[in-house]
């Protein structure tokens, strides 16, 4: 599967609005390709809301983006609350090919560890043989790797009840015997760590 980033900077106190309009063409849109996930940000550069849509392939995506744009309630009346517009487009490892769907918890943790080039399919080699211990503490939403847009990107989302259980669970980490994955640390240039709430569309939730 193939997995598009959108994330939309607005101006302030723009989410509630951004929302509402949305909402009048979601089912619409949803009936053509599935958005898997909705946020807003909570903590770092605020204002923020990301789509993450999914397809099976390139080909797909370009079908349905010929699509859409026939249909006159496409794209969504939002332009007037967009600052800013970045794409990234995504694939995934084979410990998690696709996003968990339902109700894992209402804090995800994007972390975005930049790679040095050609380091992906290393890092995907180092975290398979661990990840189950890691998991048993809390869920692995996701993981991306993008191909496109920013490139060089290994993105592992975690879901959380709330900022507490985070802190709890990152400290009991700490314990683990092979977390983080051995050997992936001399792999990574730049880290990032941003939470964000799920949206009133997102079947991540």
């Amino acid at each position: 599967m193939l997995y598009e980033m959108r994330t939309y900077t607005l101006p302030p106190r723009g989410v509630p609005e951004y929302y509402e309009k949305f909402g009048e063409i979601f089912e619409k849109r949803q009936a053509i390709t599935r958005m898997v996930g909705m946020f807003h940000a909570d903590h770092g550069e605020l204002n923020r809301v990301m789509h993450i849509w999914e397809y099976e392939n390139a080909g797909h995506r370009e079908e349905t983006r010929r699509a859409v744009a026939e249909h006159d309630w496409w794209p969504p009346p939002t332009g007037h609350l967009l600052r800013k517009q970045v794409t990234k487009i995504m694939t995934a490892p084979a410990f998690r090919p696709g996003p968990r769907l339902g109700e894992y918890g209402s804090v995800y943790e994007f972390r975005t560890y930049t790679l040095f080039p050609g380091k992906l399919a290393e890092m995907e080699k180092l975290w398979t043989p661990h990840i189950a211990a890691r998991e048993e503490l809390s869920p692995l939403a996701a993981v991306f790797m993008t191909e496109s847009g920013s490139l060089n990107e290994w993105i592992h989302v975690w879901a959380y009840k709330d900022a507490n259980e985070r802190a709890d669970i990152r400290a009991k980490t700490r314990e683990l015997p092979n977390w983080p994955s051995p050997g992936s640390g001399p792999l990574i240039d730049s880290q990032l760590s941003e939470l964000w709430l799920p949206g009133p569309y997102s079947l991540m939730k």
